[in-house]
């Protein structure tokens, strides 16, 4: 049985899979242990720096006092963490504990909701999503999967019909009453997880003043959200002559593979019937696309999940969507203007960091800190692509800026080398310190 409880040792274990994803909780809630954690790594470095300037007899005796010094400390660091997690657990179990949201309308076109950076917010909704996870085996799904699976069923001429769309204003549409009873139903969480997830959505609802839909921003929606489609999935999976479907949160692409050409079936109306009449969401109309390949293989344009897919008369085509090429766009500025302003203040570091993100922006690299050593950039974010033409335009759109808003010419021919096309075609690597990652990544989190 799982252990669901919010003590402090399920919280110790949140925060050692947290330092292992390189988000290091000490220094940010735990300050006096986040001091005791820099002596240790100045023990290292100690180490380090005293080897070749010592005998090796010296070394060792030398090694040996640190070592025990590093053991003390630890040691102290430890007693440090469970006296501050079992405070942490203390103040969550009490029934006077409360999750409050606030709600923020200028991060994005729609509400973002916040929770306020306090320790025990922190662990109780990384506790939930744990037992979350466990119990309900929720995961989102495999985007690079999903498109590969795509792109083999396009790729032929076998009569079929085929639906993209997405539920309209989906986290705000979600009811509670109906999520609310699927999770008594079940009973899979304890009393106190539900209790916090009521917490969650009544302040929702008191900040909102509707009683559906879930906080976007909130860690744990998303769980609730995938919750909430399961029964969906499975309906439309099961609607007769479906050969495939798909959902990356609530962009949904279905494809039907009808026995007859003559077939008069009104596909629309029976994702309706599931989306709409039984689970009270909207189908988006406006982004709704239907492809009739039964008769006739028309070439046809479909764009799901950051591709461009051009497809029929058995061939298919994966591309970079407006819209993705936009965002590349809106990047090359940000750096640029980054670099002008920061130029004025010290031209030396903003080259340097000019240079970083362009490196960044047309190359590849690896996220640290992560056991699942990602690999990201420009050919791993866009790898099922058919053609690189689209960095073509990119590269054009980048040489411009560079010649008509850097005077350097020296920075000029350096910056010349960064090409979106070399990048996705040559895989061109670089590798980034957690420091430099940071500063990289500061003006797109930003922006």
């Amino acid at each position: 049985m799982l252990d669901q409880s919010f003590s402090a040792e399920n919280f110790r274990k949140i925060l050692d899979y947290e330092n292992r994803k390189g988000v290091y909780l000490e220094g940010e809630y735990f300050p006096d242990i986040g001091k005791v954690t820099e002596e240790i790594k100045k023990c290292n470095t100690e180490i380090r720096e005293k080897k070749h300037k010592v005998s090796e007899e010296a070394f060792e005796i030398f090694r040996k006092e640190i070592n025990e010094k590093k053991e003390k400390l630890k040691e102290k660091k430890e007693e440090q963490l469970t006296i501050e997690l079992q405070k942490i657990s203390d103040i969550v179990v009490n029934d006077k504990f409360r999750i409050k949201l606030t709600k923020d309308d200028d991060i994005s076109d729609k509400p973002v909701y916040k929770i306020e950076k306090k320790p025990e917010y922190f662990f109780a909704l990384k506790q939930i999503q744990y037992n979350f996870r466990k119990l309900y085996k929720v995961k989102q799904a495999n985007r690079f999967a999903i498109v590969s699976q795509i792109k083999g069923l396009l790729d032929d001429n076998f009569p079929k019909y085929v639906i993209r769309t997405d539920i309209q204003e989906f986290y705000e549409s979600i009811p509670h009453d109906i999520l609310l009873q699927k999770l008594n139903e079940e009973n899979l969480l304890t009393f106190y997880s539900k209790k916090i997830l009521f917490q969650i959505l009544n302040e929702y609802k008191r900040l909102s003043g509707s009683e559906k839909g879930l906080p976007r921003g909130v860690g744990v929606s998303a769980y609730l959200a995938e919750l909430y489609m399961r029964d969906i999935d499975k309906q439309m999976k099961s609607l007769p002559t479906v050969t495939y479907y798909a959902r990356y949160v609530d962009d949904i692409i279905i494809v039907f593979t009808p026995i007859s050409t003559k077939d008069s079936r009104d596909y629309l109306v029976e994702i309706d019937k599931i989306i709409e009449t039984k689970y009270s969401l909207t189908r988006n109309k406006v982004k709704t696309k239907a492809f009739d390949l039964v008769d006739t293989p028309a070439s046809c344009n479909l764009e799901y999940l950051g591709y461009k897919i051009q497809f029929g008369n058995g061939s298919i085509k994966l591309k970079l969507t407006a819209n993705k090429i936009a965002r590349y766009k809106h990047r090359i500025d940000l750096v640029l203007d980054s670099y002008l302003n920061y130029a004025k203040v010290n031209e030396k570091k903003a080259r340097k960091i000019l240079v970083k993100r362009l490196k960044f922006l047309t190359g590849n690299t690896r996220l640290l800190n992560n056991k699942k050593n990602i690999l990201v950039g420009v050919f791993y974010s866009n790898n099922l692509l058919t053609e690189s033409s689209d960095f073509k335009g990119l590269d054009s759109y980048l040489t411009h800026k560079i010649q008509s808003q850097i005077t350097l010419p020296h920075l000029q021919t350096r910056l010349a080398k960064y090409k979106f096309e070399d990048g996705f075609s040559s895989r061109r690597f670089s590798a980034f310190t957690t420091n430099e990652l940071s500063d990289i990544l500061e003006i797109w989190n930003t922006k």
